[in-house]
This record gives C-alpha cells, sequence and structure tokens, in this order.
C-alpha cells in the first residue's frame, strides 16, 4: 500500500471542524501511549509537581479561608481532617502537623479587607500550577501560547477560583456524613432516609465533581478553541480520575503495607513531604495521560470524519496576537544576527586589506538568506571563513585570505543549490500529485469495472427467471397484501359494482343521446345540391370517394394481421 502524505495543513481560523464519527478507543490508546512518551510525560509531570508543591500551600489558605466563611471553623476542619485520615488509614494524631497548620491560620486575626486581600494573594500564588498546565495541554496540542498577559493571567485566576470552590464542595462533602449529616439532616427537616441516601450517593458525587474539576482544566487552560456543545465530563478526564484513583490507591497500599519504612530509613523526617512529592507525580502523571488520551480521540474522530489530522490536531488557536508577536521578535533576533556578521566581516576585511567587492558580496549573500532561514549555507565542501585557533596573525591572514571571485563563486554557488533543491522538491511534490492522481484514477476504474460487472450480473439473474416465475412472484406479493374476504367486504363491493354499472349506464344512455341529437342536426342541415340548387349554379351529383390504392390496402392488412397476431400471444 502507498502511503500519500498530505501537503502542509494550517490550523483553523475561525471555527473548529465538525467531526460527527464515533472515537477510536483502540487507535487512541495507542497513540496516547506513544505521545506521552514523545512529549516527555513524566519529565513534565515533575514540573508540575514542582508547581503543585509552590501552590500547595497558598491552596489551602484560599480553602480554609473559604472553609471559615462557609463552614463551621475549626469543627469543620477538624472533621475534614478525620475523614481524610479514614480515606488513608491515618489517625487524627499521625496528622497533627496538618490540624496544627489549619489551627494556625484560623487563629490568625484579620478583618474582611484582610481576608480578600489574603484569598486574592493566595488565588494569584495557587494559579502558579494551572499556568502549568496550561503551558504544558499547549505542548500536547503543538501550540504556541498567543494570548496575552491580561487575558491569560485572567483566564487562569478565574480557573484556579472556580476550582478552589469546587475542591471546598468536595471536602464540605466528605465531612458530612455519618453523625454530621444526622445533625444537619436534623437541622433543616430532613429524615434519617435522607441522610442514609447522601451517604450513598456521597462518594459518586464527590467524583463526579473531580471529574468535572479535571475536565474543565483540559477545555479551559490551552490555547485551543473546542467545538461548542461538547459533553461537560470528556472521556480523558474519566480516564485520567479512575487512574488517578487506582495509582493512589496502589501508594496508599504500598505505605500501609511497609509502615513507610523504606522511607524512614532513606529520608528521616522527611519522609512524609517525599511520599506527598512522589503522590503529586503521580497525580499530574494521571492527569497528562488523561489529557493525551483526550486529544487523540478528538483526532481520531477527525480523522474517521475525512479531516487530515494525522500531524496535527485541527482546532483554532484561542488568541495569536502573542504567537505574531513572538515570530516578529524572532525575525528581529535573526536580522540583527545577520547585521553583526556583515559587520563583523566589513571590519575584518578593513584590517587585512580586501576591497569592497567581497565585502558587499558578502552582505548580500547574508541577506539574501533572509530571517527565517536556518541550517546549510551553500556547499558543505565550500570553504567557511574564520580565524585558525593557533598560528601567528600573517598566517592567519594569509590561510583565511579570499579572492572576491571566490566569494561571489560561494554566493552563486549558494543560489544556484537553493534554487535547485527548490526544483527538486517541487519536482517530487509534482510526482506525489500524478501519483495520487493515477491512484484515484485507478480506484475510479476499479469501481466503474466492479459496477458494471454488478450490473450485467443483475441482467443476467433477471433474464434467467421466466417471465411466468415473475408473474407469479407478483402474485404472491398481492396474495401477501390481499385484504381478508368477509361478508361485509363482498357487500360492500358488491354495492361498488352496482354504482359502477349505473355510472356505465348513464353514460351509454348519454352518449346514445347526444348521437341522436348529433344526427338530428345534421338532417336539418342543407346539403351540397339544395345549395348549389338555390345559387343556381347546379354542378350535378356529388363524387363517390376514390378507391384506396392496392399498396394502400397491403399496408392495411398487414397492420391488421399483427395487431391480431400480438392479442393471441397475450390470450386477448
Amino acid at each position: 500500500m502507498t502511503v500519500l502524505y498530505d501537503e502542509a495543513i494550517d490550523r483553523p481560523f475561525d471555527e473548529p471542524p465538525e467531526s460527527p464519527a464515533k472515537p477510536d478507543w483502540k487507535v487512541a490508546f495507542s497513540r496516547a501511549r506513544s505521545k506521552f512518551s514523545q512529549d516527555g510525560g513524566t519529565d513534565v509531570a515533575a514540573a508540575l509537581t514542582y508547581y503543585a508543591m509552590q501552590s500547595l500551600f497558598p491552596g489551602l489558605i484560599a480553602v480554609i479561608s473559604l472553609l471559615n466563611i462557609f463552614g463551621n471553623g475549626k469543627e469543620t476542619t477538624r472533621k475534614l481532617v478525620e475523614s481524610i485520615g479514614r480515606i488513608i488509614g491515618k489517625s487524627p494524631k499521625d496528622l497533627s502537623a496538618v490540624t496544627s497548620f489549619i489551627d494556625n491560620v484560623q487563629a490568625t486575626p484579620g478583618g474582611g479587607v484582610a481576608l480578600i486581600v489574603g484569598i486574592g494573594g493566595a488565588l494569584w500564588s495557587a494559579s502558579g500550577y494551572v499556568g502549568a498546565f496550561s503551558r504544558a495541554l499547549n505542548r500536547i496540542y503543538a501550540v504556541e501560547e498567543g494570548r496575552s498577559f491580561v487575558k491569560l493571567k485572567g483566564t487562569l485566576l478565574l480557573v484556579t477560583a472556580t476550582e478552589i470552590v469546587l475542591i471546598v464542595l468536595v471536602m464540605l462533602s466528605l465531612v458530612v456524613s455519618g453523625g454530621v449529616a444526622k445533625e444537619v439532616g436534623d437541622a433543616i427537616g430532613l429524615g434519617d432516609t435522607a441522610v442514609q441516601v447522601w451517604d450513598l450517593v456521597k462518594w459518586p458525587f464527590v467524583a463526579l465533581v473531580v471529574i468535572g474539576i479535571i475536565s474543565m482544566l483540559y477545555r479551559t487552560t490551552p490555547n485551543v478553541r473546542r467545538a461548542k456543545g461538547n459533553r461537560l465530563f470528556s472521556s480523558g478526564a474519566m480516564v485520567g480520575f479512575v487512574v488517578w484513583v487506582l495509582a493512589s490507591l496502589a501508594l496508599v497500599a504500598y505505605v500501609g503495607f511497609t509502615q513507610g519504612a523504606s522511607y524512614q530509613k532513606t529520608y528521616g523526617a522527611f519522609a512524609a513531604a517525599i511520599i506527598l512529592l512522589l503522590w503529586l507525580w503521580i497525580t499530574n502523571i494521571a492527569l497528562l495521560f488523561g489529557a493525551e488520551l483526550d486529544a487523540e480521540l478528538l483526532r481520531t474522530r477527525q480523522l474517521k470524519s475525512g479531516l487530515p489530522a494525522e500531524r496535527l490536531i485541527l482546532l483554532p488557536a484561542r488568541d495569536t496576537d502573542g504567537i505574531d508577536k513572538k515570530i516578529a521578535k524572532d525575525e528581529k533576533l535573526v536580522e540583527d544576527a545577520i547585521e553583526l556578521r556583515v559587520d563583523s566581516t566589513t571590519a575584518a576585511d578593513a584590517v587585512a586589506g580586501r576591497g569592497g567587492a567581497e565585502t558587499s558580496a558578502a552582505r548580500e549573500f547574508g541577506l539574501a538568506m533572509g530571517p527565517g532561514q536556518h541550517g546549510k549555507i551553500g556547499n558543505e565542501s565550500a570553504p567557511v571563513l574564520r580565524e585558525p585557533a593557533g598560528g601567528s596573525r600573517e598566517r592567519a591572514l594569509s590561510s583565511s585570505d579570499a579572492s572576491s571571485d571566490a566569494v561571489a563563486a560561494q554566493v552563486l554557488a549558494a543560489r544556484e543549490e537553493r534554487l535547485q533543491d527548490a526544483l527538486v522538491e517541487a519536482e517530487q511534490a509534482r510526482k506525489v500529485r500524478a501519483r495520487k492522481a493515477a491512484q484515484e484514477a485507478k480506484i475510479k476504474q476499479k469501481e466503474a469495472a466492479k459496477a458494471k460487472k454488478a450490473a450485467a450480473e443483475q441482467k443476467a439473474r433477471e433474464e434467467a427467471v421466466p417471465l411466468s416465475s415473475k408473474w407469479d412472484a407478483v402474485d404472491a406479493v398481492r396474495a401477501q397484501y390481499a385484504p381478508t374476504p368477509s361478508a361485509e367486504r363482498d357487500e360492500i363491493l358488491a354495492e361498488r359494482e352496482s354504482r359502477r354499472q349505473a355510472f356505465r349506464a348513464e353514460r351509454a344512455a348519454k352518449a346514445v343521446k347526444a348521437r341522436e341529437e348529433e344526427l338530428e342536426q345534421k338532417a336539418l342541415e342543407p346539403t351540397p345540391e339544395s345549395r348549389a340548387y338555390e345559387l343556381g349554379r347546379h354542378e350535378g351529383p356529388a363524387k363517390a370517394p376514390a378507391e384506396p390504392s392496392p399498396l394502400a390496402k397491403e399496408i392495411e392488412a398487414e397492420r391488421e394481421q399483427r395487431r391480431n397476431e400480438w392479442y393471441a400471444a397475450r390470450g386477448l
């Protein structure tokens, strides 16, 4: 099978293309594993772990501040620590450091303004992780960040604030259980049945909220615009959540089985911090793999819909102003580098006593490259003018001295090489197009031959069936859908037939009457003889009609014979 790659595909500009096809999970999983390795998923997860540690304590401060507003202060946080301890298999005494940290934060005095400023600063610091996750997803979708600082930071702060509120909701859901749930139910007038139902649906509710948090990260942080009307919970977020839960349970089981002995021996007092870092790293690996799978599921949908998404997921960028500025800045840096090289060549030529022709040729050679061209310049065997590492100044100047004709020849050779490369590339593109057109024509020819063969086979099958069998099949179908005979139906048919006979008799009577009236009208009209006699120009009796010729009689006889044969063949 010959694989033909499409031309360079540009990213859509306005709206994401429609991809109604269903994703291919097998291909998406295979590509996600490969892409996770190619994108350096474990290294990116390590970087996200660093940002997570930086954002962890500011985020906890914001969460605790919100718990003081919406919750019951120390009582809520105490219940929360106990719930977390039950999940990870620890007693409240083992989490005394966490409890002390929360008590210190809650004991810090401050008015409403101080609280708002503290929450704002915590949000600003915690948004660092969301920003790092945004850059990681831009790497997955192969897109540069084009949003301005204000727009990007506003988006990150909004996402961070929303996710912190959802995290507070998750924590409150974990706290409201058992006796606390019963107290809350009694306070708002709910019975024990509602409390029992809440204990059952609490964990699915928490799972849905966490999946919603992950889906929000996947959809809002990268600089790509997804199609409208997508599901609230993405498939990649669900898979990432499942991977995260399984990996976290495995880590908890390992630590609980070994009691953290190996970490205690190796890290001593820092064992808890190292285990926390390991868990954050595993969490980020699960989130990044879910993001890779989410992107590859979208790619398979686009591929099955006929879109050329083999190398690039066809999603438009949210904003391209920053990308254009980066390109312009890079081109400016390249132009400055070319100018620096040309100026240095001019100064060296002046010291060596060379003329201006070589300098102008070098300047023309440098500027002809353009700011966007990198890589090989000229022939690989062409001499490169550089100062040798050792030797006297005279030997360096004599060894690097070249005539202006040689420099001009190098410039022309470089131009000729670029021209030849362009011609070769154009010829290859032409061959690819011709081969693709030939393959398409061959496919169309095969399809036409296949359709012709199928039509011939169908015609042969129809001709092989006798006419009587066809009519038998028609009669069988008619009999299949014929109405069921009954007395009422026979009565209706008889009445219908009588009406038809009456209608036909009435029409026949009308026809006879019309014929009689026509004959009477003709009898009253004057004959040609009477009109001629009245005018005094009697011309004698009317001439008899001419007899038909023998040829006309023969033709009429043949027609009558063919007509009789046709009726006889059909039994009419």
